[in-house]
């Protein structure tokens, strides 16, 4: 030792053994077994500030430059967990290093390496979770169902890999769960046909998130708000919700106007009286359409259709108008009834009025026959 400082010190090399040494020395007895364990976590730790603050907020920068979600959500996920996960992995890696017996060197491997597991798990379910709820858009996207499903899937692998860190075996639990899968579906009957019918409905994409549909062609009619996996969620225009079980909607006759194209075309019935020219009245009522194209952003720039059709009492008209969008229709309509009734009434067009022409008769008294010898009955 004394030879090693007497050299002089522009020739003196300090070799790592020999700084390892000297730290050693210095360490009281009790500790000297935990040195090298306590450089691997320090060393465990710098690493991981290092990433948390320097390498990853720089890939959070660079994935916020384009317009694709999911990877700034795995890169702010991989922030939020870089440090914990490099001291896991420090603490993985200096057990072997522990002054300890080596069944308990084996047990704080299998603890370490499974909390590193199940916070990998964790953080898997968050980053679906986060990425299915931003898809939910008018545009299309993930539902709650898809949601759940691989959550499952994730939770169930998580598990399954931490047990078997400790030596079970889960075959036999998934085989119990095979003979006792009869009664639960039995028991379960409705709820497993309503996540059946929600799996078929995500899977076909035949309605997404956002789409507008009509059940039955009734007034149940809303936009898909959610898929979950009992009920499917829609609201009305009037922000109302309307929860329908899943199995119900696969068995309806649904109309989806939001697919493959959310135009459509509005109907504009009137009728005029017999006698006018039905080719004036065309060429009024594509003026006025013209005239409303420039006016209502809501109309496409396509002719319309008038169809004619005589009636018992008057000519029947349907004017069809393209419009844009399907949420306009009824506003439109409205629009386009008014617009066409003020410009018949200024044209001097006459809408008919049906009129009945009832014919009544008197009465006449009804005489009948008295037999001979008999007397009439009394007045």
């Amino acid at each position: 030792m004394i030879e090693f400082f007497s050299a002089p010190m522009d020739d003196a090399v300090f070799p790592l053994p020999q700084l390892h040494w000297l730290a050693l020395e210095l360490l009281p007895r009790a500790a000297r077994g935990y040195a090298d364990v306590a450089a691997e976590l320090v060393f465990a730790l710098l690493l991981g500030l290092v990433l948390r603050f320097v390498v990853l907020p720089l890939l959070v920068r660079a994935s916020a430059r384009n317009d694709w979600a999911i990877d700034d959500i795995v890169t702010a996920r991989l922030r939020d967990r870089a440090l914990l996960w490099s001291i896991l992995a420090g603490v993985l890696a200096a057990m072997p290093d522990m002054p300890w017996k080596a069944r308990s060197i084996a047990a704080g491997e299998k603890i370490a390496a499974a909390v590193l597991a199940l916070s990998v798990t964790l953080t898997l379910m968050r980053i679906v979770s986060e990425i299915v709820g931003r898809n939910q858009s008018p545009s299309g996207g993930g539902t709650t169902l898809v949601k759940y499903i691989i959550n499952s899937l994730l939770l169930l692998l998580g598990v399954g890999a931490i047990l078997g860190m400790f030596g079970v075996s889960v075959f036999p639990a998934l085989t119990a769960l095979g003979v006792g899968g009869l009664a639960v579906a039995l028991a379960f009957q409705d709820t497993l046909a309503n996540v059946f019918a929600g799996v078929n409905l995500s899977a076909s994409r035949q309605i997404r998130l956002g789409d507008f549909v009509s059940i039955d062609g009734s007034k149940m009619e809303g936009f898909v708000a959610d898929i979950g996996w009992r009920t499917t969620t829609l609201r009305t225009l009037d922000e109302l919700l309307i929860y329908i079980p899943n199995k119900r909607l696969a068995e309806a006759m649904m109309t989806n106007y939001s697919r493959p194209d959310p135009s459509m075309w509005i109907e504009v019935a009137l009728r005029v009286g017999l006698d006018v020219d039905p080719e004036a009245i065309e060429a009024l009522l594509l003026d006025e359409v013209r005239l409303a194209r420039a006016e209502l952003p809501g109309l496409r720039d396509e002719p319309s259709l008038p169809r004619f059709r005589v009636g018992e009492w008057a000519l029947e008209i349907r004017l069809y108008v393209p419009i844009r969008n399907f949420v306009d229709r009824n506003p439109l309509t409205s629009t386009m009834v008014k617009r066409v009734l003020n410009r018949l009434r200024r044209e001097g067009v006459v809408i008919p009025v049906p009129h009945r022409v009832v014919h009544m008769t008197s009465a006449t008294a009804d005489t009948t026959a008295t037999p001979a010898g008999s007397q009439p009955p009394p007045p």
